[in-house]
């Protein structure tokens, strides 16, 4: 090839690139546009975004980012996305001004926490029965949302071993001065998922059971997601966790949501005795279900205040 061709090449090259580069410039940007962000849990669970999805007849105009649970609050009050999978008593809620939205269409189930534990493992130590009962409804949504931010927050945070401590102290479940107990009496495993809320729960497991027994405890707390702990209770690697009803009911269980609570932990407390030989003790007492959640100012502005206001502005924009 000559010079010349050869200089009548590059030449073309750079147009089709400067093309390129012209029209990527000017391509139409929808702001309308919904940019959802979940955790990796809640994008493959079936009362997470696919079931959400098909039970409101919506989709998003681009699929949703994969976040860490801990970025999302703060990424949606920012701005970096629209709508994230909240948990209803997620202290950073408030704190950030983020507006959870009404479901509407009851497609979320009741998540009653709850310890779930192996059934020889209270065959063994039958004390635990009655310390661990002592815990039952005395969380409340906003009492678990208030020892969430605790540890979530920027300014001054506690560590999740603090917060379980003040609580228990403050319900007097045990003493401010109390030592634990001897640890002679055998070793417990206390597990726990991937997320504020559950650290802080298994804490209170560990504690009340530390203080209130002669058991020693062994923390296996941020292990991953519902079924990593599952799995491991089911093999006899954890005795216990804290478990919420709606998970066990459709994400475990894979049966059709219950929206009444009562009956929704009944059925999850006979199936897992029957089908896995684990027992559901008795409540915390909140209710900690998944929520869409927008920006105040952001969901103010669009008119949305349900999951349905949400469907019907993603149609109108141009998602499915």
């Amino acid at each position: 090839m000559s010079q010349k061709a050869k200089v009548i090449v590059i030449i073309a090259a750079l147009a089709v690139v400067l093309g390129a580069l012209v029209a990527l410039n000017y391509t139409v940007v929808d702001h309308d546009a919904i940019v959802a962000g979940f955790n990796a849990e809640f994008i493959e669970r079936p009362d997470g975004y696919r079931g959400l999805v098909a039970a409101y007849d919506f989709d998003f105009a681009s699929p949703p980012r994969q976040m860490d649970t801990g970025l999302m609050y703060r990424a949606c009050a920012d701005g970096a996305v629209d709508v994230i999978c909240g948990f209803a008593t997620d202290g950073r809620i408030e704190a950030y001004d983020l507006q959870p939205l009404v479901d509407d269409r009851l497609f979320f189930p009741p998540y009653y926490a709850a310890p779930l534990v192996r059934s020889d493992t209270l065959e063994e130590h039958p004390e635990l029965r009655d310390v661990l009962n002592s815990l039952s409804g005395r969380i409340s949504d906003e009492t678990m949302g208030q020892m969430n931010l605790e540890v979530d927050r920027d300014i001054q945070p506690l560590t999740a071993s603090a917060v379980a401590h003040n609580f228990l102290v403050a319900e007097g479940l045990i003493d401010a001065d109390q030592e634990p107990g001897s640890g002679s009496a055998g070793t417990i495993t206390v597990g726990g998922k991937d997320f504020t809320e559950q650290d802080i729960l298994g804490e209170i497991l560990a504690q009340i059971i530390e203080y209130n027994t002669d058991l020693q405890v062994r923390r296996r707390l941020y292990l991953g997601g519902t079924m990593i702990c599952f799995q491991g209770i089911i093999a006899g690697d954890l005795d216990m966790y804290p478990e919420y009803t709606g998970t066990g009911l459709v994400n475990i269980l894979d049966e059709e949501v219950i929206s009444d609570p009562e009956e929704a932990y009944d059925f999850v407390k006979e199936a897992f005795a029957e089908v896995y030989d684990l027992e559901w003790l008795e409540p915390f007492g909140f209710n900690n279900t998944y929520t869409l959640t927008m920006r105040r100012e952001h969901a103010e502005e669009l008119g949305i205040e349900t999951i349905s206001d949400l469907a019907d502005h993603i149609r109108g924009a141009g998602g499915r």
